[in-house]
This record gives C-alpha cells, sequence and structure tokens, in this order.
C-alpha cells in the first residue's frame, strides 16, 4: 500500500508540475495513461481540462470510471478524484437536461459531484486525498454549483510529500472564488491575506486576478483598474485554464465596479471561447450587455442567439441566460418580460448558491421594475438585497443599487451601524444639529429644507447608527467620541449628584432605571435633569448629554 501511495504521488507531483509552469512541458506520460488504472486516468483527466481540453478531460474521466473495481474501497481518493474528474470534464463539455445526465451508468446516481460528497469522510490525511477535496471543490465550482463547493471539507494545502508545492496557490484561490462568487467577500479577503509570491509569474497573476474579483465586489476600483492594466501587459503563455482563468477573473472585477465595455475589452482579448460553460455562458451574457450600452441591439440579438445556440437547456448556464434575456427585452422596451426572465435568473442562481449571479438578477428586476414605473417595489428590493449581502463585505451591490436609484428620487438606507462613514455631507450637517438638540422643524429651516426632507435626513442619520432614537445617538456618541477634557468642564457647573444623573443618562438609562441605581426618588432625578439643563444652557436631554459629553461642534 506503501508503495502504492508513493507512485500516485510522484504521479501527482508530475501533473500539478505541469500545471503550476515549474517544467516547460507536461511529461508524455500525462498524455498516455495508464489505462487499466483510475488513477492516472483521473489525474490525466484533470490536466486535460485544466488545458482546456475537454474533449479528453471527457475520454479520460469515463475511463477512470470504467477502471474504478467493482466494490471500490469507499476510503480510497481514486473513487473521489474520478467522480471529481467526471464532473470538471462535464463543466467543459456541458450537461445535457439535468445534473444526473452528467454521468448516467458511471456513478449511483448520474450526479458524480454529489454522489461524492458521502465518500469524503472516509479519506485519510494524504495529499492525494487532499488533492481529491479540492478536485470535488473545483468541479462543483467549475460547475455553478457553488452551494456544493461549500460543502466540501478539507479543501487545504499539502502537508506531507507535496508540501510547499506551488499548486498551494491555485488552492488557496479556489476557496477564495468559492466564497466570493457565495457572496462571502470578506472570508475571501481572509483566504488570500496569507498568500505570499511563489516567483511564478502565471501563479502570481492568478491571485492577483482573484484579488481583482473580490475587490470589484468590495468596492476597490482603483485596485481592479491597476490589475487590468497589468494584466493587459503580462505575457501569459494560454490558453490553459489559469491563463483564461486570470483574464476572466479580473474581468468580472470590473464588473463589479460598473466598467462593462473595459471588462469586455479585456476578455475579448484572451481564448474565453475554449473556458468551461458557466465562464463561456457570462462572457456571452457580457457581450449582449457591452452591445446594448454601445446602442446596437442587432449585435445584442447575434450575442443572444449564439448563446441560446450552445447552452440552451444546459443548468450551468440557465441562470446566465436568462439574465441575458432579461437585459435585451428591457432594451427592447418589453420591462415586464424583462422582469419575469431576470426573477427566474434569480430563483436558479439562488438554488446553487451563486449568490453574485442572485445579486445581478435584482440589480436586473429593480431596473425593468423602474422602467416599468414600479419605483417602489424596485427600493424595497434593492434594500433587501443590501442589507442581506453587505454584512459580508459585498459592497458593490449597494454602488449598484445606487446607480440604479439615480434620477428616481429613491435613496437605499445607509449601512446600518457604520456611523459617520455612511453619511453624506448633508447628513453630516443634520448630524450636528442633531446633536445640538434641534427639533425637525428648526433643522429644516437651519438647512433652507423642506421639514419631510429634514425627517429623511434624522431617520437616515440614526439607521447609519443603528439606534432608534434622538438620545440613543448621543448616547452612543458619548459613549466612542467623547471629549473627556469638556465633560470634565461640564462636570465643574454641575453638583456631584447632577453630573452623575447625567452620566446614567448618557449611558441609556430612563429615568426609573437612574433611580434604582443612584438609591433616588424618580421624581429627584427629574429635578436633578431640569437643574442640569438650566445651569447648561440647553432645553433637551439630548442637547444636555452632548454638551456634558463635549459632543457639541464636533459632530460634522
Amino acid at each position: 500500500m506503501a508503495g502504492e501511495l508513493t507512485r500516485r504521488t510522484e504521479w501527482l507531483r508530475t501533473a500539478l508540475d505541469a500545471i503550476a509552469g515549474t517544467t516547460a512541458e507536461p511529461s508524455p506520460v500525462l498524455r498516455a495513461p495508464d489505462h487499466g488504472d483510475a488513477w492516472s486516468l483521473a489525474v490525466a483527466s484533470y490536466v486535460a481540462a485544466m488545458r482546456l481540453e475537454h474533449d479528453y478531460a471527457a475520454r479520460f474521466s469515463r475511463e477512470a470510471a470504467a477502471a474504478l473495481p467493482a466494490s471500490p474501497d469507499r476510503g480510497d481518493p481514486v473513487v473521489v478524484l474520478t467522480l471529481a474528474a467526471l464532473g470538471i470534464a462535464a463543466a467543459g463539455t456541458g450537461v445535457a437536461g439535468r445534473w444526473d445526465d452528467i454521468a448516467p451508468g458511471l456513478t449511483a446516481s448520474g450526479d458524480p459531484v454529489r454522489d461524492a460528497l458521502p465518500l469524503l469522510d472516509g479519506l485519510d490525511d494524504s495529499d492525494c486525498s487532499r488533492f481529491a477535496h479540492y478536485a470535488l471543490a473545483e468541479a462543483a465550482l467549475a460547475l455553478g454549483r457553488v452551494g456544493i463547493a461549500g460543502r466540501v471539507p478539507g479543501v487545504g494545502s499539502f502537508e506531507r510529500e507535496l508540501a510547499g508545492h506551488p499548486f498551494d496557490t491555485v488552492i488557496a484561490t479556489l476557496r477564495a472564488r468559492i466564497a466570493a462568487f457565495g457572496g462571502r467577500m470578506t472570508e475571501a479577503q481572509g483566504h488570500l491575506a496569507g498568500l505570499s509570491p511563489t516567483g511564478i509569474e502565471r501563479l502570481d497573476l492568478l491571485a492577483d486576478a482573484t484579488r481583482s474579483f473580490v475587490d470589484g465586489n468590495t468596492a476597490h476600483p482603483a485596485e481592479v483598474r491597476a490589475l487590468a492594466a497589468r494584466l493587459a501587459r503580462a505575457d501569459t503563455r494560454g490558453p490553459d485554464r489559469i491563463d483564461s482563468g486570470c483574464a476572466l477573473l479580473c474581468g468580472y472585477g470590473l464588473l463589479g465596479v460598473g466598467d462593462i465595455v473595459r471588462s469586455a475589452e479585456l476578455i475579448a482579448g484572451h481564448g474565453w471561447e475554449r473556458a468551461v460553460i458557466i465562464d463561456r455562458a457570462i462572457v456571452h451574457e457580457l457581450l449582449v450587455h457591452a452591445a446594448i450600452r454601445a446602442g446596437d441591439l442587432p449585435a445584442a440579438e447575434a450575442w443572444l442567439a449564439a448563446a441560446l445556440e450552445h447552452f440552451a437547456g444546459d443548468p450551468i448556464a440557465d441562470s446566465t441566460l436568462d439574465r441575458a434575456r432579461s437585459r435585451l427585452l428591457l432594451a427592447m422596451g418589453d420591462a415586464e418580460t424583462a422582469i419575469e426572465a431576470a426573477e427566474r435568473s434569480i430563483h436558479r442562481a439562488r438554488e446553487e448558491g451563486r449568490t453574485v449571479e442572485e445579486a445581478e438578477g435584482e440589480i436586473l428586476v429593480a431596473r425593468a421594475r423602474i422602467a416599468a414605473g414600479r419605483r417602489g417595489e424596485a427600493l424595497r428590493d434593492l434594500g433587501r438585497i443590501v442589507e442581506t449581502v453587505e454584512p459580508e463585505g459585498f459592497r458593490a451591490v449597494r454602488l449598484s443599487a445606487g446607480r440604479e436609484l439615480r434620477g428616481t428620487g429613491r435613496r437605499l438606507p445607509p449601512p446600518r451601524g457604520r456611523g459617520r462613514d455612511a453619511l453624506s455631507a448633508r447628513e453630516l450637517q443634520v448630524l450636528g444639529l442633531l446633536v445640538e438638540g434641534r427639533e425637525t422643524a428648526e433643522i429644516a429651516t437651519a438647512l433652507h429644507i423642506s421639514p419631510h426632507t429634514a425627517r429623511v435626513h434624522v431617520s437616515r442619520v440614526l439607521t447609519a447608527f443603528g439606534v432608534a432614537s434622538r438620545v440613543a445617538l448621543v448616547c452612543r456618541l458619548a459613549t466612542e467620541e467623547g471629549d473627556p477634557a469638556a465633560a470634565a468642564a461640564s462636570s465643574g457647573v454641575l453638583t456631584s449628584r447632577q453630573h452623575a444623573v447625567v452620566g446614567e443618562v448618557a449611558r441609556g438609562f430612563g429615568n426609573t432605571d437612574v433611580a434604582e441605581h443612584l438609591g433616588i426618588a424618580v421624581r429627584t432625578v427629574e429635578k436633578h435633569l431640569t437643574e442640569a439643563m438650566r445651569r447648561l444652557g440647553v432645553t433637551t436631554r439630548v442637547a444636555l448629554i452632548a454638551r456634558t459629553a463635549g459632543l457639541v461642534g464636533r459632530a460634522e
């Protein structure tokens, strides 16, 4: 058994050296695997898929399945790797109908990715097993089944004979891509944070391209555009999946910051025509979008027709095709049918955990609803998707939603709990007046706006700080931003008991709680507050807390 493991590990090392680029050419043995050995066939299938040679990948994966023993050991990584190879091959050739049409007769259900999941618990911790985990997650993601990819445990770096192999960069970027396509941008950033340069240009470029995709969806346009410029100058030796993947990921980053034209120009210069189905479908949608932006509806129709010819009926592409249909329908003035197509896209994307695509579908539905005069519905749904994904670091959705609402007279609520950073210049002015204890009518007069507009600004300020009332607002500011020197100066005007009462109020306690904490009557608390306001020249509890905390004049 030890000799078999060594043989498999060395075969795998040869393959990974070729993929990573540490050897000039793949070993000839990868072109002529042992046709009676499932491991060598499954590895050869994976290499072919990485080289975008999808027919070879499909052939070798089927041969690997046929070479498995009649009753394979459930703890043998060759079984999982073979099932993963069938999935990766299908990602390149397409799926005709349903997921269980991928490998009918070759796996228990015909769906190799789902059939492989229960086998993972039985694998050991060898590097061959680790590669099998990785390959299964890669297969699920390549098929657009992001939710399943996220359920594959143990997708980690090599720790034994292959420890330190540069292919670890590919594994790390896979973890980041799974998180990012699932909308978990903060998690994706964490996976990329520990990556060090390998000195191999294509792998370092892959890491940066993955960062570009994540940066685009966390609203960092400068970083995305800088990487796009670097990629345009890079001497890639593709097209293989790493080279084309760099262009695609960077293009998706540009999509995240709304740069449709530049994204289309970047991707058009690389070999996307041989990419896996999901990427080819997304590129067709991008080209439909870019043609519409250019006002060229015949070109948009041609791109959609080409996409339907190649991918209609394929579950890998169905969500993407519905979005492309929706874009063209909307451009042709059929907003209601565009809404139906976009909603189908959202449903299908959600089923597979494709949160980035789900969010894009929501943006598209909102655009169509605005065109149909249904602005209130658009604002409601945009607010819901933003509130759902923003806590995971997926901030680009807010920017996209803001672009859609521009000109409608509607605005999204600011990010809850983000404080000053979420406020506009006008809202910061309102914050300053609130801290002074101004009422809504006084704010309206001071800023020369209507009382209705003043109320809207006040509610947005409260939302930004995650509080329900003005008192709660100044209590939070007193805790986080209070000026001890100013507080000391104010305390000199008050008696020690008055200062204690105000301090309790500033911590957010009501009169009854203050009375209980200090062992005095509620009426006495009220008297102390009234006298403290008189001494400090203020008329509201809000202004009293702000003055004693040194907030007045510092809010803007």
